[in-house]
């Protein structure tokens, strides 16, 4: 039995099989039996970027908020909705005559961001159409608001601060929220009102949530440059707080966003005139950028000649190397991992995970091992799919990835790095 051991390198260049050197870099990669390397040779491969219309945001575990502006992505702006459920059935707030309503103040207390924490113009709005447990939202839903905004005028631009900050109460404790949106106060003196005249609507969760059907939150950044603004995520539940005196002493009352609430969040995205939109449509095809984008974007690398390596062989690994533009990355940062996916069948498009994407800062981006795959790939036991790239939390995040092409000017191009023995 003749024993072959070949050293491949696909630099992905859009050109016929050839012999060439290799290059050293991503060989620190690879184990250490260097001496081993063989042939080197040039297969043609080609990459991408779909659209992703919508996707599933119901009951996600990280709200998010916000809107940047990105000179190759174009905008991003995100939204959510959300149930407020009541802390404590039946209240009692007291005697009306002696009530008078401090503040009322949405507080979030964020668990990341992504982009800049510049000023952000904050609107809240009241729903009007019941927040369904049995719906399914996704990132293009909406529901029903009442016109008037509940931010006090004066109080809407706001800079979230990233590692929160104290913020002494009239009361006893400190708060720790990085956004703090003050509100209305005719909103706080309906709730105390109605509490006495309509006392039904506050003695069951469904009976206020009937009453009372939650928030839109939402940013107006009408005026947002490129390279300005960045996207919140909110872990910790958002607190509505009402902050009273009832015969002179300060009290408070707070209800909750999220938790067990129903609640989505709403993504728009504008491409216009961007790369991504001449890529995603079909109208650019100079293999020099593809790219991800969560909630909207998938990157893909395809391997259409893989298939000439012969069905007998053993692949002892394999190494795509993908390196990405760094040019923003001091503000669009590059997550430790990305999702790598399959589609189920050719007529289910639905994807199916199949490895992890690891950022290499020596490589100047992301490497993916993809032995296992190329393995059931030449053996036939699976078809010579499509790799598509996604952030790691596509539904839960605001991230980007400018991906480096083939065609691309400068030294960091993609390429596979395979080693096999055919027998």
């Amino acid at each position: 039995m003749k024993h072959l051991v070949l050293f491949i390198a696909f630099l992905l260049l859009l050109v016929t099989s050839c012999k060439k050197e290799v290059s050293n870099a991503g060989l620190s990669i690879l184990n250490k039996d260097q001496d081993a390397f063989g042939s080197v040779d040039t297969f043609s491969l080609r990459v991408g970027s779909l659209y992703v219309d919508t996707v599933t945001t119901t009951n996600p575990s990280y709200l998010l908020l916000g809107s940047y502006v990105d000179s190759i992505f174009g905008k991003y702006d995100a939204s959510f909705y959300a149930q407020v459920r009541i802390s404590a059935l039946n209240p009692d707030f007291g005697d009306l005559t002696k009530i008078t309503i401090d503040s009322l103040v949405l507080g979030m207390r964020f668990a990341d961001y992504y982009g800049k924490l510049d000023e952000q113009t904050f609107e809240v709005y009241e729903i009007t159409e019941d927040l369904l447990s049995t719906n399914s939202y996704n990132t293009k839903s909406t529901v029903s608001v009442k016109s008037t905004n509940l931010v006090l005028s004066n109080s809407s631009k706001i800079t979230p601060k990233p590692f929160g900050y104290k913020f002494p109460e009239f009361v006893t404790d400190t708060v720790r929220d990085n956004v703090r949106i003050q509100l209305n106060k005719d909103l706080a003196q309906r709730f105390i009102t109605d509490s006495k005249t309509n006392p039904e609507n506050f003695a069951s969760m469904d009976a206020f949530l009937a009453y009372f059907k939650g928030f839109q939150v939402k940013v107006n950044n009408a005026n947002q440059q490129i390279g300005e603004g960045g996207v919140m995520s909110f872990a910790y539940p958002p607190q509505l707080t009402m902050y009273y005196k009832l015969d002179g002493v300060a009290k408070k009352f707070y209800f909750e966003l999220n938790s067990s609430g129903v609640r989505f969040n709403h993504v728009e995205t504008n491409y216009a005139g961007t790369e991504v939109e001449k890529l995603v449509l079909g109208l650019t095809t100079n293999q020099k950028d593809f790219y991800a984008q969560a909630n909207h974007v998938r990157g893909t690398v395809s391997l259409p000649t893989i298939t000439s390596i012969p069905s007998n062989s053993v692949i002892h690994y394999a190494k795509l190397i993908l390196p990405v533009d760094y040019t923003n990355t001091n503000l669009y940062a590059l997550s430790s991992e990305l999702f790598v996916s399959i589609p189920n069948t050719l007529t289910d498009p639905n994807l199916r995970y199949i490895t992890n994407a690891v950022l290499d800062t020596a490589s100047h981006g992301y490497i993916v091992d993809v032995r296992d795959h190329l393995q059931q790939v030449i053996t036939g036991k699976r078809l010579n799919y499509n790799l598509v790239f996604s952030p790691k939390f596509f539904s839960l995040s605001a991230e980007r990835v400018h991906f480096l092409g083939p065609n691309t000017t400068g030294d960091f191009k993609p390429r596979l790095l395979i080693k096999y023995s055919t027998f």
